[in-house]
């Protein structure tokens, strides 16, 4: 069974959506869009009567309405959503409610889908060994309640198509790639979105054009970057 992405375009690369159950990593440096592509999961499945999770450590809930609402995606409509804002400065904390509290919330509200942006955020605050230990918890407590999830993290500042660590990518199941292509720095740049990798899924490599805008994220699957 596949979960809508809410965004045609990018569906039609992954053959009908995200696979149930997964975890999906989505990577792209400032402004290009990941809080957006994820906040289309959530929002697509509280269309189709689904309940959802947005967990925060950027935006407060208020924050995340307004944005959500800015690229036409009203949250307020629905009633079958929780927002879990966390404090990274209280990461450890942070990351024991995580463990502790998500499952519970998934729960009593039977939800399907999970947004946790950004990770990157609580990745800065720990070393590397500690920083495996805790995305592989992460991992293993999303599977262990069956949710499907999207978690956004900042790209490497040097190689767009990797996570800032590098280890996002080892834990999850799928990485869709934004990234902004400069042919030259006089230019204006182009997004391009690559579904870098989606375990069972045959899926094309090549990046594909496309757009914010006041309705959310368009992807041209069709079209080609020049």
């Amino acid at each position: 069974m596949r979960l809508s992405t809410g965004i045609a375009g990018l569906d039609a690369i992954l053959g009908g959506g995200i696979p149930k159950g997964y975890v999906v990593a989505v990577i792209g440096s400032y402004g290009t869009g990941k809080t957006t592509l994820g906040i289309h999961f959530i929002y697509e499945g509280l269309k189709r009567g689904e309940s959802g999770v947005i967990i925060s450590f950027d935006e407060d809930e208020e924050s995340v309405m307004r944005n959500a609402k800015s690229v036409g995606m009203d949250l307020e409509k629905f009633e079958n959503f929780e927002i879990m804002r966390l404090e990274a400065i209280e990461v450890r904390k942070s990351f024991e409610r995580i463990e502790s509290d998500l499952p519970e919330m998934v729960k009593s509200i039977n939800a399907s889908r999970v947004l946790i942006d950004s990770i990157s955020v609580l990745e800065t605050l720990f070393n590397e060994s500690e920083r495996y230990r805790i995305l592989s918890s992460l991992r293993k407590t999303l599977k262990s309640v069956g949710i499907t999830a999207i978690v956004t993290s900042e790209a490497d500042k040097f190689l767009p198509t990797a996570s800032k660590y590098g280890l996002l990518e080892y834990v999850c199941d799928g990485m869709i790639c934004l990234k902004m292509i400069r042919k030259s720095e006089l230019e204006e740049p182009t997004l391009g979105l690559e579904v870098v990798k989606m375990r069972g899924v045959k899926h094309s490599r090549k990046p594909k054009p496309y757009m914010i805008t006041e309705r959310g994220i368009v992807v041209y699957e069709e079209a080609e970057i020049l």
